[in-house]
């Protein structure tokens, strides 16, 4: 066996080169008399620590959350920031992530709290000016700290004891005593490591900003995301003003919220009726438009889904999607071809979700297909119609969650039409409700209309 002598990592054969803490000419054999394992240090020499009961916390002790005053993040942290608590904020550059911080820290600073704003991919300067854009008067107990040591930030959590801490970002922050440049695995793991025991010892909230991989991972990879309480991901193009705020892990509430948001000059204003801003301008009488209802946190929200099919220019079809997975979108032309009777052997398929919104779930499956069969015949979809339900590869409609909100949105919005699965759904009196059991029977109803 061979271990390295400055991570104690553990490898079946030599290497140059530690792969966990990227150190060169660390990993030797048998350095059990140099450094002891973890594994073969004797438990007797440690003293046994002391055990408490969960009944003797006092409320103060336990986690309770403290609204922020900014309500798209209180309604999405169920409440608030808990003391001691780490939230991860990642997104892609230019997304809005810094200013909906900076709006976060104007608010929270604004009721006379101190807030520390860690600058790390900033100079202060530079974000000096976000917050006199957002706000003319910016509040004193706003501060600032010009500092990526991990130890350092952690040091002054501890001694100032803010009310909420906003890093911006997790990969600028290094510390000098672990290898590599700040922003790789072993500095990530570490300095968030670090930074969490800071705000636990000092019940300080921190928000951590984190970078996204090319493939729209949290950068790190992945090893950030367990040592946080709490992880958001800030989602949408760049080029549309919706923003997407989404939960994917949270300790100390539900992990099914969610928030769209407005860019404007102000900063990021929350939609109050998502649904009704993304259809209000769709098209009417165009082949390959529909719309369909998503299942997002714990409210639905409509969406426009459009297809274009043309005849395909050289040997292999293209096929694009913009807000789907293309995989799907590859399963879903196979069945219309081989279950349908809908062939785009020969077509160019491009399918977009209007809006910049990613529409992944299994629920747009029938929609996707009823706009692929209505591009491909030419025959426009009756703008009052939605669709929702899941494509199975024998061609059946199978039942998706939620259906009963899904069906109360389109009726708040006016949808007098929908096409949904077969099952046991109670529809109002002013809506048709058409349910199929297979493709060709969705496909063979909205031919009817």
């Amino acid at each position: 066996m061979f271990a390295c002598t400055k991570c104690d990592a553990q490898f079946s054969k030599w290497a140059g080169r530690c792969t966990e803490c990227g150190a060169w000419g660390t990993v030797i054999e048998d350095v059990g008399a140099i450094h002891e394992s973890p594994s073969s240090r004797s438990s007797s020499t440690a003293l046994p620590g002391k055990t408490q009961s969960f009944a003797a916390l006092t409320s103060s002790e336990s986690s309770t959350h403290r609204p922020t005053g900014l309500p798209v993040w209180d309604r999405i942290l169920s409440g608030g920031c808990v003391p001691g608590s780490v939230t991860l904020l990642g997104g892609e550059p230019g997304i809005g992530k810094s200013t909906l911080l900076a709006q976060l820290g104007l608010t929270v600073s604004g009721q006379g709290k101190r807030v520390l704003y860690v600058t790390g991919e900033e100079s202060p300067a530079q974000v000096a000016l976000r917050l006199r854009r957002l706000s003319p008067t910016l509040p004193p107990t706003l501060e600032f700290l010009e500092e990526n040591r991990a130890d350092v930030i952690a040091s002054t959590i501890e001694n100032k004891k803010p009310d909420l801490t906003i890093i911006d970002s997790i990969q600028t922050v290094r510390l000098p005593d672990v290898s590599g440049e700040a922003g790789n695995a072993s500095q990530l793991k570490a300095c968030a490591a670090t930074l969490t025991e800071a705000a636990k010892r000092s019940h300080a909230p921190i928000v951590l900003v984190g970078q996204v991989t090319k493939d729209g991972d949290l950068a790190g990879p992945k090893l950030v995301e367990h040592l946080v309480d709490t992880v958001l991901m800030m989602e949408g193009d760049r080029q549309q003003s919706f923003r997407i705020l989404r939960v994917l892990k949270h300790r100390f509430g539900a992990t099914d919220e969610l928030a769209v948001l407005h860019m404007t000059e102000r900063g990021l204003e929350e939609v109050l009726d998502p649904s009704a801003a993304l259809v209000a301008d769709r098209p009417k009488n165009v082949a390959g438009s529909i719309v369909t209802c998503l299942a997002q946190g714990s409210r639905p929200l409509l969406v426009e889904i459009q297809a274009l099919v043309a005849p395909a220019g050289y040997g292999t079809p293209i096929r694009r999607g913009t807000g789907i997975d293309v995989n799907r979108l590859s399963l879903l032309l196979a069945v219309l071809g081989r279950r349908a009777g809908v062939s785009f052997g020969d077509q160019d398929v491009f399918v977009n979700v209007v809006g910049g919104i990613e529409a992944k779930e299994p629920a747009t499956d029938l929609a996707i297909c009823l706009a692929l069969a209505s591009a491909k015949q030419d025959i426009p979809i009756p703008p009052q119609t939605i669709a929702w339900g899941e494509v199975g590869l024998s061609g059946e409609i199978r039942p998706v969650s939620n259906s009963g909100a899904r069906l109360k949105e389109a009726t708040r919005l006016g949808f007098t039409t929908v096409i949904a699965p077969t099952g046991k759904i109670e529809s109002p009196e002013n809506i048709q409700l058409i349910s199929c059991s297979t493709m060709r029977e969705a496909i063979a109803a909205l031919g009817k209309k």
